[in-house]
């Protein structure tokens, strides 16, 4: 028999009965949340673990850690302490926190089935499509593999690449290697892997925002999204900072509605790792924040003062125990390099690149177009202006969720001044109105795309939202008119929205596709003639080219550049043999067999030396419209 109420604290009573049912957005969830197994290991962690020391315990071994890492540096001391405040303080917030409700079969099934729908659109055919290939790419994939094979890596501390963390090249090398080594399959591979654990994870974050069929369609919008999928088809790390966002925002709203602990720490771990992926990673924090002080002005009667501090301080240690190392090790980095100086418009560099980057204006002016841009960056036709997914003629969403996105920003905003103020309307307005902001006045070279692939989880809510209301005006209008047709509506209106959604999107990332299968690569077709001609025995790739305009062979960055775009896609770094200046051609000699790099203006000076001399080479092609060739020479 139980002991009576007035007999336990609080916390002991929270396990030791039963619950009443709780409608909650992840299904019903009810009856006896303790199950017995779990109150049996409840009753004696709680009889052995003092939760107070736990607590001051834990906390002790996360300062301890960072100072010293501050002091001495990564090593197995510090990631003893490290590891050590994460299962103490875990440890602890579980003692805490009520078991996990049941969640319902089918907020299982919708996700899982949906994103092995979408497992062609992201994995099939990326070694050839897109057939471009950013540098950015080449970059990513050289560093992961460096991380991969180096020895002694510092998870938590700074790469060779721009001052970035060196924990995702250790991750991505790695993961690439598993699958057979760092090329651009693997690693394009890799990434649209993490594309499509966004479409399952963001699941979680929809559904507890949104009615069950609302929240699949959500998922799905973001799934199709051109600018999401066509980017996660690139061997590079964007997706990441999504896929870190909506996990952490799903399970710091999970905590902050249930008052759960460990969902909160969780939530704030995961914030804390958006620090080691891609830059705009680092929003979530500041986001969950931001949403916390929302609540505490707008809906006070519902979370008192006193609950969002608790919470709020339960994600922050969280946050702090995994992003300090990295903070840590950026602050000893010289001013220079640290990584978002030159993004934001709050530094000089990063006022320096926007006029740079708009030739021709001023310093104001080229802020102030920035503005323009980023405001309007979800109804005009800008391309990526960080150049990586490079689709002319389409901007970042397509033209009608453009005008869905402010039906839904309209409807949030009525509801909000009608006094619904729910969690799901100040978390996802507020989220979409900050980023929206910061992306014109704060960060430049807007529309940036990679960047701005965090607003889309709010996009995607708000196009619900508008596609919702419709229908509900839809459903009106058929009770009046035809009320059989009623039930039948919503549905309609749902799928007819996401339908033309999807082919729009689906016909925008082809056009990229289609453009480099017309117009090449410089990159990538010279990248995919060297993977496979790698395997000739003895033989060696050289590039003629300098840096002028006329016989520049890579459109970005210097002649020094060919030595990565080359090696990474041959067999070793000894079949690249170096770069000839184009005046060198005339007296070029090496042994056979051997391919040589260049733009046909290059091959017009030394090609009659090059015919006497080597009679059995041939001339090939490398783009389409034969503005880069290859001079190929069989042994």
């Amino acid at each position: 028999m139980r002991p009576p109420a007035s007999s336990l604290n609080l916390h002991e009573y929270a396990f030791a009965g039963t619950r009443a049912t709780l409608c909650s957005g992840l299904g019903v969830l009810g009856g006896n949340t303790a199950r017995e197994g779990g109150y049996g290991v409840r009753s004696q962690l709680l009889a052995r673990f003092r939760p107070r020391y736990g607590l001051a315990l834990g906390l002790a071994f996360g300062l301890a850690a960072l100072v010293v890492y501050d002091v001495s540096g990564y090593g197995h001391g510090m990631l003893f302490l490290w590891l050590a405040a994460l299962v103490t303080l875990g440890i602890y917030f579980w003692s805490r926190s009520a078991v996990l409700p049941r969640i319902a079969k089918i907020d299982v099934a919708l996700p899982a089935g949906l994103t092995l729908a979408f497992i062609p659109l992201y994995m099939v055919g990326l070694y050839r499509w897109p057939v471009q290939v950013s540098s950015d790419e080449i970059a990513v994939m050289s560093t992961a593999r460096e991380y991969a094979s180096k020895a002694g890596v510092d998870p938590f501390g700074i790469s060779t690449y721009l001052g970035r963390p060196s924990g995702l090249f250790v991750l991505w090398g790695k993961l690439a290697d598993a699958l057979g080594g760092v090329d651009l399959n693997n690693v394009r591979l890799v990434h649209g892997a993490f594309g499509l654990l966004t479409i399952a994870a963001s699941y979680a974050l929809f559904r507890q925002l949104l009615p069950r069929g609302w929240a699949l369609f959500a998922t799905a919008f973001l799934g199709f999204n051109h600018a999401f999928f066509m980017i996660s088809r690139l061997a590079m790390r964007e997706n990441t900072a999504v896929f870190l966002e909506v996990t952490a925002l799903a399970l710091l709203l999970w905590g902050l509605r249930r008052d759960h602990p460990l969902a909160t720490f969780a939530g704030g771990i995961v914030a804390g790792l958006g620090f080691y992926v891609y830059i705009p990673g680092r929003a979530i924090f500041p986001l969950w924040v931001l949403f916390l002080i929302l609540l505490a002005f707008l809906s006070r009667e519902r979370f008192p003062l006193r609950k969002l501090a608790q919470l709020g301080a339960i994600a922050l240690a969280g946050f702090a125990l995994m992003a300090g190392p990295v903070m840590i090790a950026e602050s000893k980095i010289p001013p220079e390099t640290t990584p978002q100086k030159d993004a934001l418009l709050i530094y000089q560099a990063g006022r320096d690149l926007q006029h740079e980057w708009v030739p021709g204006s001023s310093e104001a002016g080229a802020i102030a177009k920035n503005i323009k841009w980023g405001l309007t960056a979800f109804n005009n036709n800008l391309p990526d202006h960080q150049y990586i997914y490079d689709n002319r003629g389409h901007g970042f969403v397509d033209p009608l969720t453009g005008y869905l996105l402010w039906i839904g920003v309209g409807v949030v905003v009525l509801g909000l001044y009608v006094g619904r103020r729910d969690l799901a309307s100040l978390l996802a307005l507020g989220s979409f109105v900050f980023l929206w902001l910061s992306f014109a006045f704060v960060v430049n070279k807007a529309p940036a795309y990679p960047r701005m692939l965090i607003i889309l989880p709010f996009v995607a809510y708000l196009v619900a939202v508008a596609v919702r209301s419709l229908a509900g005006f839809a459903a009106f209008v058929a009770r009046e008119l035809r009320p059989a047709l009623e039930p039948y509506v919503p549905i309609a209106t749902a799928v007819t929205a996401i339908g033309a959604i999807a082919v729009w999107n689906l016909a925008i990332g082809w056009d990229y596709v289609q453009q480099g299968r017309r117009s090449g690569d410089p990159i990538g077709s010279t990248g995919r003639y060297v993977a496979s001609h790698k395997n000739i025995p003895g033989e060696g790739f050289y590039v003629a080219a300098d840096d002028t305009r006329s016989y520049a062979y890579f459109v970005w960055g210097n002649v020094e550049f060919s030595y990565g775009r080359i090696q990474l896609f041959a067999k070793d770094n000894s079949q690249f043999r170096g770069v000839v200046s184009p005046a060198g051609l005339v007296n070029f000699e090496a042994p056979p067999p051997f391919a040589i790099f260049m733009r046909r203006e290059a091959w017009t000076i030394g090609a009659l030396a090059l015919a006497d001399r080597y009679p059995q080479g041939r001339l090939r092609n490398i783009t389409p419209d034969g503005s880069l060739v290859v001079l190929e020479v069989p042994s």
